[in-house]
């Protein structure tokens, strides 16, 4: 993809060469180079003999310690672990003692040498592998001394990838709590703190288990303004989470009659006091988060010759509601500007973040899929509107679609093939809907994950009111 990019030629965006979807997919691609792992590791990581520094890479305040270690081992996780931990090996070579790199099920492989050990765990959703993998990084990190070190490459995913449940507790009384907070539409924020406090080995008691050796991770941060501490749960960022967040948080979904009994019962016993620890040396960097990524995208966008408007408030919340937002983005951005020649230039809205789906429904899809079709309606008659929303795993829930394309003809055309728009958001089935329609976005797995992705470009002339839904009942 990251070629493709580059190759690619800077045609004007009202250029006859350059098509609205192909536009689109080019903001994508740009968008996947800026957090390339490939390009970000060797920015904060590097070897020196048998040194190895760590620096930050954020221009505003840039730190690099550096580290001899005898022993080192490295830890990758999420749906970007592969591609990091070979970025990584690349740099750091013979310098690793052993690795374990814990990635979904299915992900192609990439070459790594004997020392790294390779686990196929299973996402969204936690499997006996996944257990395998949390008792595997549980006694990597506790075979540790004081004189070694962790390193940790983290990327989003990893919280289904590696489990571990408290003590007490089994993976389908956790995994249940987990759903129901899925499907109740709770942020990624909660959902992972909940995950933290009835686990092992998230919530930093990953880090805990490590001791007196040093711990280092370098975070791609799929949870935009959240807080990257909290990526796949965050196993070795920040303190575990208390009994009693996570029940506030139950209850504030009102779940907490609803979880099983193990898991209310652990919650609710006194958090017994533990003996002070020696604890060596953390140090964490963020790589990049969905601001970079979209940062790429503008870019891409102005060297096409486009305007742009940048969206600073991140998307979130149920995706039908904030396919609304995306309506309006067009339709408030539906006229042309115009150059000092009188050309015309088109206009894109770019957003990035992460929304949810209630799940009322038994079809199939994702909330890209879904927040796509719910822009759908608003845009019809919006001549020239054409929306992508997609995720930069390349993955929209499964692993068949990133997401969707829908433009001022989605609906029409859906209409001529006897599909139901309203219907397939109602029965969360928009998978089938725009496989059906062949406006499924498939880029296939990208090797990164910042979250998710929705640009919008604007029609090229005023246009009468945007169509409501109709009804379905």
């Amino acid at each position: 993809m990251r070629a493709r990019a580059e190759a690619m030629p800077a045609h004007r965006i009202d250029s006859p060469e350059v098509s609205a979807r192909e536009f689109l997919v080019r903001l994508y691609e740009a968008a996947l180079q800026r957090v390339d792992p490939n390009l970000l590791i060797p920015d904060a990581l590097g070897r020196r003999g048998d040194a190895l520094y760590v620096r930050s890479v954020s221009s505003a305040r840039r730190r690099e310690f550096v580290f001899v270690p005898t022993r080192l081992a490295v830890l990758s996780l999420g749906k970007a672990a592969a591609s990091m931990a070979a970025r990584a090996d690349e740099i750091l070579g013979d310098r690793v003692a052993t690795g374990l790199v814990i990635v979904p099920s299915g992900t192609p492989a990439l070459p790594l040498p004997a020392r790294y050990r390779v686990i196929g765990a299973s996402h969204p959703h936690p499997d006996e592998r996944s257990l395998a993998a949390g008792q595997a990084a549980l006694s990597l990190a506790s075979s540790l001394g004081k004189d070694d070190l962790l390193l940790v490459l983290l990327s989003g995913g990893g919280s289904s990838l590696m489990a571990a449940p408290a003590e007490g507790l089994t993976l389908e009384d956790k995994a249940r709590t987990i759903a129901l907070l899925m499907v109740a539409g709770a942020p990624i924020k909660d959902v992972n703190l909940v995950r933290g406090a009835l686990s092992r080995v998230k919530g930093g008691r990953l880090s805990e288990m490590a001791g007196a050796a040093g711990v280092v991770t370098l975070v791609l941060s799929d949870l935009g303004d959240d807080g990257w501490h909290l990526v796949a749960s965050g196993p070795t960022l920040g303190l575990p989470p208390s009994p009693s967040e996570a029940l506030e948080i139950l209850s504030r979904y009102r779940l907490a009659p609803l979880v099983p009994s193990p898991v209310r019962s652990f919650l609710e016993r006194p958090v017994p006091s533990r003996a002070a620890r020696p604890v060596g040396q953390r140090f964490s960097v963020l790589l990049a988060d969905i601001r970079s990524a979209l940062e790429g995208a503008q870019q891409e966008a102005l060297r096409l010759g486009a305007e742009v408007r940048l969206m600073p408030e991140l998307l979130h919340g149920e995706a039908r509601s904030a396919g609304h937002r995306l309506a309006l983005a067009a339709a408030s951005a539906g006229r042309l500007s115009r150059r000092q020649d009188h050309s015309p230039r088109r206009f894109v809205t770019l957003f990035g973040g992460e929304t949810t789906v209630a799940v009322k429904g038994a079809g199939r899809g994702g909330r890209n899929r879904e927040l796509a079709l719910a822009a759908a309606y608003p845009i019809a008659g919006l001549t020239g509107a054409c929306i992508l929303c997609a995720g930069t795993d390349g993955i929209d829930h499964d692993p068949e679609a990133a997401g969707a394309f829908v433009d001022d003809t989605t609906v029409e055309r859906a209409e001529q093939l006897g599909l139901d728009p309203a219907r397939a958001l109602v029965d969360n089935d928009t998978g089938p809907f725009f496989d059906k329609l062949g406006d499924a976005f498939s880029p296939g797995a990208t090797g990164t994950n910042v979250g998710d992705v929705a640009f919008v470009l604007a029609p090229v002339e005023a246009h009468p009111a945007p169509r409501e839904p109709a009804d379905p009942e």
